[in-house]
């Protein structure tokens, strides 16, 4: 008998605008050090609520736009400054 690999997928089903992440676990599903998720905090990039890095809540579309800008600084070979522009720009673009 020949056996079949199986394939886990984890997912979260969010409700949009709700802040339900905490740093480490905003890092964890974005792959990340936390000092990655500071720079996108400084560069504009995602808006956490909270007074500090112990206590930002991430919502689900900071977690969308910190993987997008990634993605751009990784394909486009450029800053994450850059790719702050650039997801602010489509956002743009989008509306």
């Amino acid at each position: 008998m020949v056996s079949t690999p199986i394939h886990v997928i984890e997912a979260e089903l969010l409700e949009d605008g709700a802040f339900c992440f905490d740093l480490p676990r905003f890092c964890s599903l974005l792959h990340c050090g936390e000092g990655e998720a500071v720079q996108l905090v400084r560069y504009g990039v995602i808006h956490p609520e909270g007074s500090g890095p112990q206590h930002w809540r991430f919502r689900s579309l900071d977690l969308y736009r910190a993987r997008l800008s990634r993605r751009l600084a990784r394909d486009l070979e450029i800053d994450l400054a850059g790719a702050a522009l650039a997801v602010d720009l489509l956002e743009r673009l989008r509306h």
